[in-house]
């Protein structure tokens, strides 16, 4: 089969009229007329009524006709695809992500950038919810979350790394190297909105002491500065408080203690070029060597007390 003969029978439903429809396809009209002839013998039914003049499709020429316009489709996307890998990859690449996963998100974003000069990048912080209704809708091509959040049934998950829950606090006195959220719970807080995964986020609900609520981690490492302040956040954003002195990281236990990380995007559709090289580059020494450094970053800041 021919793919320009679907393209003739589009025209013809669009135009009603085999005359203006092979003047849209720049061809005459006994060329249109012909490749629909020549269609309907390669398929072996009756696509359109035939009569002295256009009368519509038949029932199986509804159907032919809803699969030529899914393959117009695909082919206007190989075109773009192949076009893409011809001249280098552009356009626009659309990222989600908790604001949890922030640092991370940026050495990817940033690795991205070097891989694909040509490639424009929106990264959008959001809660789990907002991001997974953002990819259903089309409006964000992938998105770094915690996966355990997410629908297996939907969405395709690719693994990229465990995320431990940390309290933070600025404080001389050492503190223990590992707490309870009972503890935790107990301490004036700074907590940045969509951090932690969903787990954590249902302990401090039980915080009996006055909170800070906040969606900038900037004000939320101010508050901690003051030292009045605690804050329970992923061991990855602790590169954005290491300028606090004195600061102690202390592992959390129990429930919501850790979390995977990993990229989402909707199940059963093809990725665009840009998302398919995200996923190879991820594994690469650009990406994996500071990840594991920022992941260790914390290490630093662990008291020396049991």
């Amino acid at each position: 089969m021919i793919v320009k003969n679907f393209e003739y029978l589009i025209a013809l439903d669009r135009e009603g009229h085999f005359g203006r429809a092979a003047k849209s396809c720049n061809v005459s009209q006994p060329t249109l007329s012909a490749g629909i002839k020549q269609l309907e013998e390669d398929l072996g039914v009756e696509i359109v009524r035939h009569g002295r003049r256009y009368d519509g499709l038949t029932l199986e020429g509804e159907t032919v006709l809803a699969w030529a316009k899914k393959i117009e489709r695909d082919c206007d996307g190989l075109e773009n695809d192949l076009s893409a890998l011809k001249r280098g990859l552009e356009g626009l690449f659309r990222l989600g992500m908790v604001s949890g996963t922030s640092t991370v998100g940026a050495i990817v974003s940033a690795a991205l950038a070097d891989q694909i000069p040509l490639l424009g990048q929106t990264v959008t912080a959001n809660g789990t919810a907002s991001l997974l209704r953002s990819l259903l809708d089309h409006e964000m091509d992938m998105a770094l979350t915690y996966l355990g959040e997410v629908p297996k049934d939907e969405f395709e998950t690719h693994h990229l790394y465990r995320e431990h829950t940390t309290l933070f606090q600025m404080n001389e006195e050492p503190q223990p190297k590992r707490v309870a959220w009972d503890h935790v719970v107990s301490l004036p807080l700074c907590i940045l909105a969509g951090a932690l995964p969903s787990e954590a986020q249902l302990q401090l609900a039980h915080c009996s002491a006055a909170t800070i609520n906040t969606d900038t981690i900037d004000i939320l490492a101010a508050h901690l500065a003051t030292g009045r302040y605690a804050a329970v956040l992923p061991q990855s954003l602790a590169t954005r408080l290491a300028h606090i002195p004195n600061l102690q990281a202390s592992a959390l236990t129990g429930a919501g203690a850790h979390a995977d990380v990993g990229f989402v995007s909707v199940k059963g559709e093809a990725k665009s070029p840009p998302s398919a090289a995200l996923l190879e580059l991820v594994h690469t020494p650009k990406v994996v060597s500071p990840l594991q450094e920022i992941l260790a970053l914390h290490r630093q800041f662990q008291p020396r007390k049991g």
